[in-house]
């Protein structure tokens, strides 16, 4: 085992959204192993893909996470304790980059550089399912609404394959997609576990 820094984003457009997401910061700090570190504001988004669907929220995490020493079993192991959550929260099979009462994707995770297939049943959208896992995410790079909470807590990194830091690409993606795009609206409260 060895402990990493993983980076997460956080996202849901459905029902009580703010509240779902805050539900989900602490259940994911409550993982055996896991260590959270810092969590981003609070941003309300324009969907992407779909357009026709509400606002989302976003956030980032950073945790600290005992995982196994391979580069595959440890993103392997992140992905599922994340999709196990994802279905807790109510995550039905749905259109990619459709509404989503809980969406978890793993960002970033340390120097690891993975592409893997995904275990049989991680993938709430079956849809989806032969897609491969695919650590750095494959589009994180190009999406607003994960490159802003991120660069709020981690704005100097860069990802294995990124051609720049959070903070460099997120000020290319502003510049494309408008400010409006990604608003931020709330910072973490630790004490009361939500977003004030």
């Amino acid at each position: 085992m060895r402990e990493l820094v993983v980076h997460l984003g956080i996202g849901a457009n459905l029902d009580d959204p703010v509240a779902t997401l805050a539900e989900a910061v602490v259940a994911l700090a409550r993982i055996p192993g896991w260590n959270l570190e810092q969590v981003s504001p609070l941003y309300r988004t324009t969907p992407v893909g779909l357009v026709d669907q509400p606002e989302f929220c976003n956030a980032a995490l950073r945790m600290r996470a005992a995982l196994p020493d391979k580069p595959a079993a440890a993103a392997i192991e992140v992905l599922i304790r994340v999709k196990e959550l994802e279905r807790l929260f109510g995550r039905v099979p749905t259109v990619r980059f459709g509404p989503r009462r809980l969406d978890i994707d793993i960002i970033a995770m340390g120097d690891i550089a993975v592409v893997h297939p995904r275990p049989l049943g991680t993938e709430p959208d079956g849809i989806d399912a032969d897609r491969p896992l695919v650590v750095p995410h494959p589009s994180a790079t190009e999406r607003l609404f994960v490159l802003a909470p991120l660069a709020d807590i981690s704005p100097t990194l860069k990802a294995p394959g990124w051609p720049g830091t959070a903070r460099e690409l997120r000020d290319i993606r502003r510049r494309i997609e408008g400010d409006a795009a990604a608003r931020c609206v709330g910072a973490w409260d630790s004490t009361a576990l939500r977003w004030v």
